[in-house]
Order: C-alpha cells, then sequence, then structure tokens
C-alpha cells in the first residue's frame, strides 16, 4: 500500500505541474500519458501481490511447504552445526587468553618502563 501510494503521489504531482486540461504542457507539446499509466498498473499489480502473499491461507499455505523442507535440511546439516559452534567457542576461549596474557605483559612492561624512567632521573 506505501508503494501505491508513492507511485499515485508522484504521478499527480507530475499532472499538476507541467500539464494543462487537454493534455499539453504549459510549452504547448503534447504529453505522452503512457508513463503515468505504467507506473499505475505496474504499482496495483505490486499491491494486488502484496496482499495475496498477506493472506493467511497463503501463509498456511507457505509455512506446510517450506517446514518439511526445514526440517530435512536441518537433519543433514545439524552435526556441521555442532562442529561449527564448537570451533566458534574454541576460538573465543583462545582469543580471551590471548587478551589476558597481553593485558598480563602489558602491565609488567608498564612497571618495568617506571623503574627504568626513576633510573635516569
Amino acid at each position: 500500500m506505501v508503494f501505491k501510494n508513492i507511485r499515485l503521489k508522484k504521478c499527480k504531482n507530475e499532472t499538476t505541474k507541467g500539464e494543462t486540461s487537454k493534455g499539453q504542457t504549459s510549452k504547448g507539446q503534447t504529453s505522452k500519458g503512457l508513463g503515468d499509466t505504467n507506473a499505475m498498473t505496474e504499482s496495483s499489480i505490486a499491491y494486488h501481490c502484496i496482499n495475496f502473499l498477506k493472506s493467511e491461507e497463503i501463509k498456511k499455505e507457505m509455512s506446510a511447504i517450506i517446514n518439511p523442507i526445514m526440517d530435512y535440511f536441518l537433519k543433514q546439516i545439524h552435526i556441521y552445526l555442532y562442529f561449527f559452534l564448537f570451533f566458534i567457542f574454541i576460538s573465543f576461549v583462545l582469543h580471551l587468553g590471548v587478551l589476558f596474557l597481553l593485558l598480563k605483559y602489558n602491565i609488567r612492561f608498564k612497571k618495568l618502563y617506571n623503574k627504568l624512567n626513576k633510573l635516569q632521573l
């Protein structure tokens, strides 16, 4: 519905700005109304398709078709999903360990740097 309103507003603005009542533009040239009707037809087709897909009957039928396909697909790849999650978890733990090691050596480096600065002064 939003697309139809946008297209209709656009078409109305074009006709009010450039055309006179006899189908001629302000410069005296005849306008082609073919583009405006195509825009409105495309809009109405899109509007009807969207409304068709929003109906409860179609939603139920699509769900009845897609659910068995998704169940089969998930049964086939569930072991790979477990491996994927396992490797993600291991990667997280390793990155966390690296972060702690960096923080540990950063603190030691700061202490050493402060001692050297005190000796130089």
